[in-house]
């Protein structure tokens, strides 16, 4: 993946984006002016090429629907930017894929601050859960998880507002909010089945997604919190750093913590992987709409090759997380800890637009190197299943213990 090639979140990552679907449209340059009864308060005009139809649709019900409510809709002060909005969110809603979204500009900018981890809110990413939007990865250390919210808890009200129908993007704008101020959410428990309400003090989210600690003498753990910086070469600058580290610490053993990882770029997973997996060694596959398949392999000398590993994952864990845990699964290189992930096997593409907004399309799926689909069905599943946050990495480092010499 390039810059514009992300695995993720939505992560979202507040992380979700669009997916719009025109080819093979007719275009046919027509006076939208007049086509649609013009603007009845003259505060916009429409512009742009009618999509006349693609096979048996005709999207002239759009323009009709839009004639409609500037002549009978009973407000007269329209924004028609935001209709505009309002009808790509209901395209993209007829997909049914919780992994495709819209954002505004707005959106787009509080996207790309998340990704660099700078930001004012919770801590959590999100994604679509019906007509819900669910908490997907509570970040570690921050409100959200301190305030006890779980991977797959549904927010049903954000300040006693229903959140039914609601966008990712929307529900995490209301969320967000300077620091030191509260919100209040209402949640649905599935694995409980009970209702509770938290509320939570906002407060500045600035995280290095790498971080190290020394848990003892030669065992280093590394936290990535999101495979995901400004760029791609902004987060592999910051993992050279961390492999820098426990070289030069002398590092006999690493855990690597990917819980409530909520993914990132390909590009950065499979340049992780690549220090811990012999030159050659297939860590992943994609696969496009029409089944063609890319065989991605190590192709650099890693650094890391010879030092025992212990991987932990849970139920936040998603996408790019799940790449690293099946190729290092499925390669014999190290045992997963944990719990079940996500179940997240498709990559988007980052699409921006011209007015500032963004696309990102899910564009094919990926496979581990023995070749399954990571689904929501069929997640990554740990060789050793602990349930307990602190349980598992006291199993992790029994574990490594034992593969230590």
């Amino acid at each position: 993946m390039n810059d514009n090639k992300a695995v993720t979140k939505v992560v979202l990552t507040f992380f979700l984006i669009v997916a719009v679907f025109m080819g093979g449209f007719y275009l046919g340059k027509v006076d939208l002016q007049n086509s649609s009864g013009g603007s009845v308060n003259g505060d916009y005009t429409l512009t742009g090429d009618l999509k006349d139809q693609k096979g048996q649709v005709n999207v002239n019900l759009l323009w009709d629907v839009w004639s409609m409510i500037e002549t009978e809709y009973i407000n007269k002060d329209l924004n028609g930017q935001e209709l505009l909005y309002g009808a790509v969110r209901g395209l993209v809603n007829g997909l049914k894929d919780p992994y495709t979204a819209f954002l505004t500009p707005d959106e787009t900018r509080d996207y790309q601050s998340s990704n660099k981890g700078e930001f004012e809110g919770i801590g959590t990413t999100l994604r679509q859960e019906g007509d819900y939007v669910a908490i997907e990865s509570p970040i570690d250390g921050y409100p959200a998880k301190k305030a006890g919210l779980e991977a797959g808890d549904i927010i049903l009200k954000v300040n006693g507002e229903d959140m039914l129908s609601v966008s990712v993007f929307q529900v995490a704008g209301k969320i967000r909010g300077e620091a030191g101020t509260n919100v209040a959410i209402s949640l649905f428990r599935q694995s409980s089945g009970k209702q509770f309400d938290v509320t939570i003090t906002r407060q500045k989210i600035d995280i290095d997604n790498v971080s190290i600690s020394k848990v003892e003498d030669g065992i280093y753990k590394i936290k990535i919190y999101k495979f995901t910086e400004e760029s791609v070469q902004a987060f592999n600058a910051q993992w050279d750093k961390a492999v820098d580290e426990v070289r030069a610490g002398g590092a006999k053993g690493i855990i690597i913590d990917l819980r409530n990882n909520p993914g990132g770029y390909v590009n950065s997973v499979e340049y992780v992987l690549g220090d811990f997996m012999n030159n050659g060694a297939t860590i992943f596959s994609e696969q496009d709409r029409n089944g063609n398949k890319t065989e991605h392999k190590v192709n650099r000398t890693g650094r890391l090759l010879t030092i025992p590993l212990v991987v932990m994952v849970n139920g936040g864990s998603a996408s790019a997380s799940e790449i690293f845990a099946g190729a290092m699964q499925d390669n014999g290189r190290s045992k997963i800890i944990g719990e079940k992930t996500v179940g997240k096997g498709v990559e988007q593409r980052l699409i921006p637009m011209p007015d500032g907004s963004t696309l990102q399309l899910v564009f094919q799926k990926w496979l581990t190197p023995k070749g399954t689909n990571i689904t929501k069905e069929d997640p990554i599943t740990p060789d050793t299943i602990v349930e307990d946050y602190n349980d598992q990495e006291k199993k992790a480092l029994e574990d490594l213990h034992a593969l230590v010499k």
